[in-house]
């Protein structure tokens, strides 16, 4: 309730304006703090958030193409960074491989290259037989030997009652804010109290201007 209170969220005898009891709506909260936390990294610089190194995951290259995949942690939400020994700077961002996509970096003269590296994302099946997720990387010069200089990943959210009293959220403390008035926000729309919920809301995007409103209090991001 210290969020309501703050944003001035109460009736004039001070009493949150919600006929439910302070714990039950904590809990619904804190059952929406996953859903915020996508609304905000989506759009917030990805090193306010957990990050962890996926470079000791082994490399299968095709040397005489010049790509290759690595497979990926199975807490992957979105890459920070990933870089082959060779390429000039790192890939930030990785798309879903699609015809449209898988088309264009199939095809030598327009795939990804050392200038200007693409990474995508798609389902193989591994060496074990299981489908799993996997970074696809464009490009390499052929027969260049392939090393990893760089892996970084955001994790997947942990809903906080998984999460000790005392562990770490690993989240920025100027994420942090925003988050928790979107966690409330998605709350009290459950309540259909939409004047609150648009509150709330309009709080985080002033917190955080790339966040943008939509229609009952719900907020949605461009990328």
């Amino acid at each position: 309730m210290l969020i309501m209170n703050e944003a001035g969220l109460t009736d004039a005898s001070g009493s949150p304006l919600l006929g439910a009891d302070t714990a039950q709506v904590d809990r619904y909260i804190e059952g929406s703090f996953v859903d915020a936390w996508r609304t905000c990294v989506a759009v917030m610089p990805r090193i306010w958030f957990s990050n962890r190194s996926f470079m000791s995951v082994g490399v299968t290259p095709n040397e005489s193409s010049g790509t290759g995949y690595v497979v990926l942690p199975s807490d992957f939400y979105l890459l920070t960074s990933f870089k082959m020994k060779g390429w000039q700077k790192p890939a930030y961002e990785a798309a879903i491989e699609n015809e449209k996509v898988g088309s264009i970096q199939m095809n030598e003269y327009t795939r990804g290259s050392t200038i200007r590296p693409v990474c995508t994302i798609t389902n193989k099946i591994l060496p074990s037989g299981e489908i799993g997720q996997v970074l696809n990387y464009y490009s390499l010069p052929k027969g260049q030997p392939h090393v990893v200089e760089d892996a970084i990943y955001v994790p997947v959210a942990l809903p906080l009652k998984d999460i000790s009293d005392n562990g770490d959220l690993g989240i920025d403390a100027r994420a942090f804010e925003p988050l928790a008035y979107l966690s409330a926000a998605s709350a009290f729309t459950l309540f259909e109290k939409d004047a609150v919920a648009k509150a709330l809301t309009q709080r985080a995007i002033e917190m955080f201007p790339g966040l943008q409103s939509t229609r009952g209090g719900s907020v949605t991001t461009k990328q």
